[in-house]
């Protein structure tokens, strides 16, 4: 009897361990509450928290082979209900009919093994993993059949996707337009990125486009997808769609965000058409700017200045196009002249471990800097 007592004793203790998963569904509604509520220099204004409309959506595929990941993805979680079912059903059941009462006089009867349940519950799960298996083998075929095609295909837009610590530099290589933590992409077209690395391991993805890839140093990695249709019609800015490292790469990896815009065909070729455009100086405080961004060139690039004609590898973001951003610091900053002063004035405040440092200058000079960086950059996209 205390045998039997003790058994019950652990069989209700297992069922202890579904207890910290309603806590940790808890904990996620009540934070989901807390950050809507944080102001924006912790949460961008895009980054919405309802949870359909949520940029690391994962649920809704608006892409080919966001799609196909889903299709899986239902499979495999109908395998999981099922054999979830299959367990938890008898157990509970067994738990309840055959719990000691307190009266029992004998240990219940022994049983050691029995082959055909052996047999039984070693064919199932092989049988459940074909049916995963089957599906998931289709959709990596499929998606290496799209890159043979990307890979000579003329129609294929061709972007190499770089991670660096802390921050994503995007080379558009058949248009020669390079820039840094915002990826403009036209609407209904098949892209190839080129997945690569600078310094350690990061991980390209983007939620709501499905699948990711990791940037591995020295390796290449290629990843197509054919992009969503525009929905804001509307909206110069198009379509938003969250892009992060899913790789942990570092002090500042939670800070390593990209922003994604899916536009027109025309609002598209207007930003490669203007992207490369020298700047435009207007007021004296650019005009110092412009002699002062020469302590920065070593690191950046401005097109259409001495600095882009420097015969060195920038480590810094490429700025041709700094205006027309709406985020600074990997998407994580609006960009507003406050937020930009704040940044060069001490970068490691915004993003810690940044390897750009304070520049040593004064309150002013950051002001004119800052005026010729944000304002002469701008393009006009009309």
């Amino acid at each position: 009897m205390i045998e039997n007592s003790r058994s019950l004793k652990i069989n209700f203790a297992s069922l202890a361990g579904i207890v910290p998963f309603f806590l940790h569904l808890v904990a996620m509604m009540w934070s989901r509450s807390a950050f809507a509520e944080k102001p924006f220099d912790d949460y961008p204004a895009d980054y919405s928290l309802n949870l359909a409309d949520a940029p690391m959506y994962t649920l809704v595929g608006i892409t080919d082979w966001g799609k196909s990941i889903l299709e899986v993805y239902g499979i495999t979680t109908w395998v999981l209900v099922i054999v979830f079912a299959m367990v938890a059903v008898p157990c509970v059941y067994t738990l309840y009919r055959f719990r000691a009462t307190g009266k029992e006089t004998e240990l219940p009867k022994q049983v050691k093994g029995n082959h055909w349940l052996e047999l039984v519950w070693t064919v199932i799960p092989f049988l459940l993993l074909i049916i995963i298996a089957i599906p998931t083998w289709r959709v990596i075929f499929e998606q290496e059949d799209m890159k043979k095609k990307a890979a000579i295909s003329s129609d294929v837009l061709k972007i190499d996707a770089i991670g660096h610590q802390w921050w994503w530099e995007f080379k558009y290589t058949q248009l020669g337009v390079t820039t840094a933590n915002e990826l403009i992409l036209p609407e209904n077209t098949p892209v190839e990125f080129t997945i690569l690395s600078k310094d350690v391991i990061h991980s390209f993805y983007i939620p709501r486009f499905g699948g990711k890839l990791d940037a591995i140093p020295g390796g290449k990695n290629k990843l197509v997808y054919t992009t969503p249709t525009l929905v804001n019609k509307e909206d110069p800015e198009g379509d938003f769609y969250q892009g992060h490292c899913l790789e942990l790469c570092g002090l500042s990896h939670a800070l390593m965000r990209f922003g994604v815009y899916v536009r027109s065909q025309t609002d598209f070729d207007k930003f490669i058409a203007t992207h490369n455009l020298p700047p435009v100086v207007m007021s004296e405080s650019e005009k110092r700017g412009e002699e002062l961004f020469a302590i920065c060139m070593g690191c950046h690039s401005i097109e259409g200045t001495p600095s882009a004609d420097l015969p060195v590898e920038k480590i810094g973001p490429n700025l041709s196009n700094f205006g027309n951003r709406k985020y600074l610091g990997a998407h994580t900053r609006l960009n507003t002249m406050e937020n930009l002063k704040a940044w060069i004035k001490n970068p490691e405040s915004i993003k810690p471990g940044s390897r750009m440092k304070s520049l040593g200058i004064s309150d002013d000079q950051i002001e004119d800097v800052a005026a010729y960086v944000k304002y002469s950059t701008t393009k006009d996209l009309r």
